[in-house]
């Protein structure tokens, strides 16, 4: 959703190009760190408006739930989008952090993933912030206080105000923790949609401005605005979670050494351990997701050509041929993702096992080296890996959304520093002529200069030419495809469609244009708007001219 009037909001620049304030830059923010905020309501979506408190329970969604369950919730009920996750909003301040980083090192060596890390820097700090409270209040609450509450129910004297307030600080410590996992996760959503549509819509702007998609596939393009851009929208809301990892890491391993001794190093030590036997299998899990996009793509490409031609394929009775064609690149990725699928579902299992390991590992080897154990120090050892486990369970997701973010941006960049092929269209001197080829040289693909391009790259981008010419300007003849496939598989330089046309048309003329199936007029229309790549010979000139403004209505 477009929201052209909304604000703009730069991280450090106005609209002038000059520096905006601290608190011009983060009021809207800072705002929500109010706990509670009865009266504001001016903003247009009630979450701007939400407090604190409103902000971690999402219950600044209650009225809206409230009413989708007295009367059916259409569009002109719901209220409109934030303007601070707009796509305007966003895309714009995405697209002046990318043109810095290109302005500064290169669109070669520019880094998307260090734009959209200072895309969201400050939020994920803030959620990093609220892991920590989190982790605080977690490990105070079963480490310290249960400990206590045990201690106190031995003890002989038993003071019941003593016994009374300790609950109590259970109770306050156990909700705190809470509220500051949800702020986290409600932090990490909005950051990760206003990440996902930012990075969507620059994508979808740069692939419309150019005139024709040889160098892309339909599958490939479709993948990315789809899978690719959810990918992102998962590493922003996983990834800032471990963050806080070797702090709770270091915090338990202190305190069981300081309750139970130098064997509460064993099961630190198990986790320890568990943590790389994650990350290798959340990266195994993400090599089979990396194989399994490009046979995606290769099936997008096919159903969109299958589609295309349907016509073609059932005059030539070619359904069932298509359809084994279609299944087995089906079955193909199927069984890549089965196979990410049963990793991931036994690195998530690991989970819970690491925690009994760990306790069971530790008691054992506590009891045979004769070491006192009692109730109060076995429930905090107890309560203390628990935490932990509660924190590592998230890891693999986190390494799982990262390795699968790194190979989206690598996808998305390609998109982003591509160009469109130089305009070969001029206006005309002549008022009278309305559109004018003088020994026109064109082709689908355009020449590069660069040599030390690998065979890979271009066996790959003739197939694209070769699939887009197939599916949009082909005359529907496999003879013909298939030969104009077979030519272009010959030689590495682009091969040209058109070869010195010439011809002109004035003002109250009209051109027919005729032909055998496969001589190229598709592609001469397609020269007309724009849509080849220039190819100059030696002593050959192009000139292509549109119908100049004053001719738009003749």
């Amino acid at each position: 959703m477009m929201v052209g009037e909304g604000p703009y909001l730069i991280s450090d620049l106005d609209r002038r190009g000059q520096r905006r304030s601290f608190s011009d830059r983060y009021d809207p923010s800072l705002k929500t760190m109010i706990p509670v905020r009865p009266y504001a309501r001016l903003a247009s979506n009630p979450v701007d408006d939400a407090g604190l408190l409103s902000f971690a329970t999402f219950s600044w969604l209650t009225p809206m739930m409230v009413r989708g369950y007295r009367h059916t919730l259409t569009v002109d009920t719901l209220p409109p989008l934030s303007p601070y996750d707009s796509s305007d909003t966003n895309a714009r301040r995405f697209r002046i952090l990318w043109d810095k980083e290109v302005e500064r090192v290169g669109p070669e060596k520019a880094s998307l993933g260090q734009v959209a890390w200072k895309f969201q820097r400050t939020r994920v700090l803030m959620d990093i912030l609220a892991n920590i409270l989190c982790i605080i209040m977690s490990a105070i609450g079963p480490t310290v206080l249960i400990h206590q509450i045990l201690q106190h129910t031995e003890s002989s004297s038993r003071k019941v105000w003593v016994g009374i307030s300790l609950c109590i600080a259970l109770f306050a410590t156990e909700v705190t923790k809470v509220l500051f996992w949800a702020l986290a996760w409600a932090i990490n959503y909005r950051t990760a949609i206003r990440l996902k549509v930012a990075l969507s819509t620059l994508v979808f702007e740069n692939l419309v401005s150019f005139k024709t998609l040889t160098h892309f596939s339909v599958g490939e393009v479709l993948n990315i605005l789809s899978s690719d851009s959810y990918s992102l929208f998962e590493a922003a809301l996983f990834c800032p979670l471990p963050a806080t990892i070797p702090i709770l890491m270091a915090v338990c391993a202190v305190y069981a050494y300081f309750i139970l001794g130098p064997t509460a190093l064993i099961g630190i030590f198990v986790y320890i351990i568990f943590i790389p036997i994650q990350m290798f299998m959340a990266r195994l899990n993400s090599a089979f997701r990396r194989s399994a996009i490009s046979v995606t793509d290769k099936r997008v490409q096919t159903m969109n050509e299958f589609l295309t031609c349907i016509k073609l394929i059932k005059m030539y009775a070619w359904e069932r041929s298509f359809t084994n064609t279609i299944q087995d690149i089906r079955k193909r990725e199927r069984k890549l993702l089965e196979k990410a699928g049963y990793v991931q579902s036994g690195n998530s299992a690991l989970a819970p096992i690491v925690s009994t390991i760990a306790i069971v590992l530790t008691f054992s080897c506590h009891i045979l080296l004769r070491r006192n154990l009692t109730a109060p120090v076995a429930f905090s050892v107890i309560a203390m890996f628990n935490v932990m486990k509660f924190s590592i369970a998230i890891l693999p997701f986190s390494v799982k959304a990262m390795a699968e973010a790194n190979v989206s941006l690598r996808r998305m960049k390609k998109i982003l520093v591509d160009k469109s092929p130089p305009s070969y269209i001029t206006q005309p001197e002549d008022p009278d002529i309305v559109l004018l080829l003088a020994n026109a040289t064109l082709t689908w693909e355009q020449e590069t200069s660069k040599k030390n391009n690998s065979k890979k790259a271009q066996d790959q981008k003739r197939h694209f030419v070769k699939k887009q010419r197939q599916e949009v300007y082909a005359e529907h003849s496999p003879s013909a495809a298939q030969g104009a496939a077979g030519s272009e598989e010959q030689s590495d330089s682009p091969k040209s469609i058109l070869h010195n046309i010439s011809f002109v048309v004035r003002k109250g003329k009209v051109l027919g244009i005729c032909g055998n199936v496969g001589s190229g007029k598709s592609s001469l229309i397609a020269a007309l708007l724009g849509q080849l790549c220039d190819s100059r010979g030696k002593g050959e000139v192009v000139y292509c001219i549109r119908r100049p403004p004053c001719c738009h209505g003749s």
